[in-house]
Order: structure tokens, then C-alpha cells, then sequence
């Protein structure tokens, strides 16, 4: 087996399949020594580390949780609190539907009212991810449906886009009722586009 400075190494690979490879038999065998190092590269100034640093928290699966929380809640580094959104994004991809704690969406409630839009972006794109699975996904959809009520427009654009990927009646209601009850032109066609693509992904499943 790889040591895990080997595999620390692979993870700035070029190619993304041995980048998940070695992420992979981190979580799998160095899971106590490797989740705080993918952490603290979250503060690195290149992209291409924490980026990979995020994809890679997300084959830690519910022992990422915390310490993800945590993280966001005390550190200085803007890098690392909005890398701490994407990475529960990676986490509901790779385990859906498994269950998490309240933190989880009090934190991603902050997100949304964060002053700096990646935090936001981030906040909002989990939260499309969770609305999409059965465990907790109504609650997601109030969080998202409740940002669109918001005075700044690049969120209720972000907020409605995020509804419009998630085949539930709940996000129909939110967006017909952002349509129905704004007279901004730039918010009824947000509204507009993203009922357009809601109907035609219920469309594709039915």
C-alpha cells in the first residue's frame, strides 16, 4: 500500500481518476491521520490543492461532519470557509441519503446569508443536492425557497436556479410564487427560466 505522503502527492496529480484513487484509500486506511491534513489544505493558496482537498473530504463520509462544521465556524482563512460548502456538495454526491445532524443545515442556513458570494454559491449549490434526496430534502427546499424573498438578486437568481433542479412540488410552489408576486423584470425572468427547466426535468421523468 501507498504511504499516505505518496498518496498526499497523487492528489496533485493532473489526472482526476488518480486523484480520487488516492483519496479513496485515504478515507479508507488513513481516515484519523488523513482528515485533518485534506483540512488544513484548504488554506493553500494554490487552487488545484484545495480543490482536490475538497473532493477529496468527500470520501470521508459522515466522520467529515464535524470537523467540517467546526472549521467553518472558527477559522480566519475566507479560502477555507468557502471551500467548507463544496465539500458537503462531495459528500451528499458520493452518500446520498444518509442521514446527518441539524448542524449540517444550520451551518448551510448561515451560508446563504454569508456577505461573500462563494460561501453563498456554495451554500446554495448543497442545498440543491440535498432537496434532490429524500433525508432532510424538504427542509432544503424551505431554506432555498426562503432565499428567494431576499433584496439581492444574484441570490434569488442562484436560490431559483437551485429549485429548478429539484423534481419536488414543493420547488414548483416557491417558484411560481416568486413569478407571481415580483414585477422586477430580472426576477420574472429568473423565475421564467427556472419553472421552464423544472417542468421539463418532471417532463423527462414521467
Amino acid at each position: 500500500m501507498l504511504s499516505i505522503d505518496s498518496l498526499f502527492e497523487d492528489l496533485r496529480h493532473p489526472n482526476p481518476r488518480i486523484q480520487e484513487e488516492a483519496s479513496l484509500i485515504l478515507s479508507e486506511h488513513y481516515q484519523e491521520e488523513a482528515l485533518p491534513m485534506l483540512l488544513e489544505l484548504f488554506c493553500h493558496q494554490d487552487p488545484k490543492v484545495y480543490r482536490a482537498a475538497v473532493k477529496g473530504i468527500g470520501f470521508f463520509g459522515s466522520s467529515a461532519f464535524d470537523p467540517l462544521i467546526e472549521l467553518y465556524a472558527t477559522t480566519e482563512n475566507q479560502t477555507a470557509r468557502r471551500c467548507c460548502p463544496k465539500a458537503f456538495v462531495q459528500l451528499f454526491k458520493n452518500f446520498p441519503d444518509q442521514p446527518f445532524p441539524d448542524s449540517v443545515m444550520q451551518m448551510l442556513e448561515q451560508g446563504i446569508n454569508d456577505t461573500d458570494m462563494v460561501v453563498v454559491q456554495g451554500a446554495l449549490m448543497c442545498l440543491g443536492q440535498i432537496g434532490k434526496q429524500q433525508f432532510k430534502s424538504e427542509e432544503a427546499i424551505k431554506l432555498l425557497a426562503k432565499s428567494l424573498s431576499s433584496e439581492n438578486v444574484a441570490l434569488i437568481f442562484s436560490a431559483s436556479q437551485a429549485l429548478a433542479d429539484i423534481p419536488h412540488p414543493m420547488a414548483e410552489v416557491a417558484l411560481h410564487a416568486l413569478q407571481d408576486n415580483n414585477d422586477d423584470p430580472l426576477i420574472q425572468e429568473a423565475a421564467q427560466s427556472a419553472l421552464a427547466r423544472l417542468q421539463n426535468l418532471l417532463n423527462s421523468r414521467s
